[in-house]
C-alpha cells in the first residue's frame, strides 16, 4: 500500500492532525507513563488498525464469493 500526500492540506486532515496532537498532550499530561512508554499503548491501538482493516478487507472478499448456505463461513449480520 502506498500513501500519497494531497498537495495541499484540506479541513478533514488539519482537524484530524489537531486532534492527534490533542490526543497526544492529554496521553503524555494524564497517563502516568514515562516517555520510554509512551509506545506500548500507541502500538497496540496502531496494530488493533491495521489487523481490523485486514480483517474487514478478507470479510468483504468472503461475502462477494459467498454463495448459499454453505458457501462462507461469514456471520448474518
Amino acid at each position: 500500500m502506498r500513501w500519497i500526500a494531497p498537495a495541499s492540506k484540506d479541513t478533514d486532515t488539519a482537524t484530524l492532525e489537531k486532534q492527534l496532537w490533542a490526543a497526544g498532550d492529554e496521553l503524555r499530561a494524564n497517563s502516568g507513563l514515562k516517555p520510554a512508554q509512551y509506545n506500548q499503548p500507541v502500538l497496540g491501538l496502531i496494530f488493533l488498525r491495521f489487523v481490523d482493516a485486514k480483517f474487514a478487507a478478507r470479510r468483504a472478499q468472503l461475502e462477494k464469493g459467498a454463495t448459499g448456505r454453505c458457501g462462507s463461513r461469514v456471520d448474518d449480520a
